[in-house]
């Protein structure tokens, strides 16, 4: 209870009114972060219903959430719109500029209707600059953000990640940007845009090469290791891997007392790592405090004691969409914990009662 008697949220973004218009990865994943921490979340969907719905995204992009379906194509669906964005706190969309204006729901009139309105908007190049209009995902934000540069062996091309990467920090960014736009109205009583590339998060995690670059000298992909650190995947007797990363002076020394012998740091480590099973090589660097980590696949990390321990990852088996491992929302907050909720929303279309349910 807090001082005034009333009980406090059990979750962190309780009450948060949250309309999801937005398709495809990243910018629905953005919204699913905010109702993991209990916002209510209204996806609007097509008649004919997402394109992830029934595949194993859909709990990635839909879980925790209502679904609406609303033709955003017609005026009648436009006005309903209108509707629930009069009353919503966050929209989140991944439009086209050109679109939004030709449907009348763009920033400048969205705000007009909802003044306290803050107005989520992902792209891959951001709102403004000459390449605004350019389509665009995660995997375009990597390679023009310099990362897939960085990526692969230095014999080799420049390699995507196995991963959609930079859909997942792109959604993160976008939430930060998004929280703060919310900080901001509640002391100033007034909305804003949120223009949140998939490109500049990734600058953030490229930029760590810049202590690498001089004018005319780009840092080129160096594999595993990193120049001036002690760090590499490494392989063991038991034909599994290792991660280590000895990022300081008394690491580095500990770990080459180890490996011992003469010559090439990294060769030493990974002859010494190769002779022994993985276990044996976790257990001696964790004895002597030496970061290292076993290479898990998704069954090991289900398996893993400190992973089962937290519910970090969970092994769902439904019956629509099969079995599925779904990451744990993340950061954690003691007081008030996030959760994931409904992983197969089903598709309403009342909005009447969409609309009800913001205004008690």
């Amino acid at each position: 209870m807090n001082g005034g008697g009333a009980e406090l949220p059990r979750m962190a973004l309780a009450g948060l009114k949250v309309i999801d218009m937005a398709s495809l990865y990243a910018a629905p994943l953005a919204a699913t972060i905010m109702a993991d921490f209990g916002a209510d979340v209204l996806k609007v969907e097509p008649p004919e219903g997402d394109s992830f719905r029934g595949s194993k995204m859909w709990p990635i992009v839909a879980r925790g959430k209502r679904c609406l379906a609303l033709d955003l194509r017609t005026h009648e669906g436009i006005a309903a719109f209108k509707q629930l964005v009069a009353e919503a706190d966050v929209v989140v969309e991944n439009y086209p500029a050109a679109v939004l204006a030709k449907r009348g729901i763009s920033w400048s009139e969205l705000s007009a209707i909802n003044p306290r309105l803050v107005m989520l908007s992902v792209s891959c190049f951001g709102a403004s600059g000459p390449y605004a209009d350019r389509p665009g995902s995660g995997t375009i934000g990597e390679g023009f953000g310099g990362l897939t540069w960085l990526m692969g062996e230095s014999d080799g091309p420049p390699m995507l990640p196995s991963v959609a990467l930079g859909d997942a920090v792109g959604a993160m960014s976008a939430v930060i940007g998004t929280l703060s736009a919310l900080y901001w109205r509640d002391r100033s009583g007034r909305g804003q845009q949120v223009d949140a590339s998939l490109y500049e998060p990734i600058l953030q995690i490229a930029a760590h090469a810049a202590q690498r670059w001089s004018p005319g000298h780009s840092p080129d992909r160096c594999g595993s290791r990193l120049p001036g650190v002690l760090r590499n995947v490494y392989r063991t007797a038991d034909a599994r891997f290792v991660a280590i990363s000895a990022s300081t002076a008394r690491h580095e020394a500990d770990l080459m007392g180890l490996a011992g012998g003469d010559g090439d740091k990294d060769a030493r480590v990974a002859a010494w790592i190769g002779g022994l099973p993985q276990a044996e090589v976790v257990a001696a660097l964790v004895a002597r405090r030496i970061p290292i980590a076993p290479v898990n696949t998704f069954d090991e990390l289900l398996a893993d004691v400190h992973v089962r321990t937290r519910g970090s990852l969970i092994h769902i088996e439904s019956e629509s969409l099969g079995d599925l491992a779904l990451a744990a929302p993340a950061p954690r907050l003691s007081a008030t914990p996030a959760r994931i909720g409904d992983i197969n929303p089903p598709l309403g279309d009342d909005v009447a009662e969409a609309l009800s349910s913001w205004r008690v």
